[in-house]
């Protein structure tokens, strides 16, 4: 099982939630945000922002894992 988060931070204490749902696996994330696999797993394993999410209004994805199957 996964949780997918989207949100944009508006300030230094106010968050949008954008998307916050659990799902079955990775697969099914990138089918509902409608992104590749590997963009996905990529995304889930680091939590390094990447030079492509360094944007000013880019929404922070945060993908966790949060029970074994």
């Amino acid at each position: 099982m996964y949780n997918c988060k989207i949100y944009h931070n508006l300030g230094d204490s106010t968050s949008m939630t954008l998307h916050n749902k659990d799902y079955k696996c990775l697969k099914d994330i990138s089918l509902d945000l409608g992104l590749t696999y590997q963009q996905v797993a990529d995304l889930s394993s680091r939590k390094d922002k990447k030079k492509y999410q360094q944007f000013k209004y880019f929404p922070n994805i945060e993908i966790v894992k949060i029970k074994d199957e």
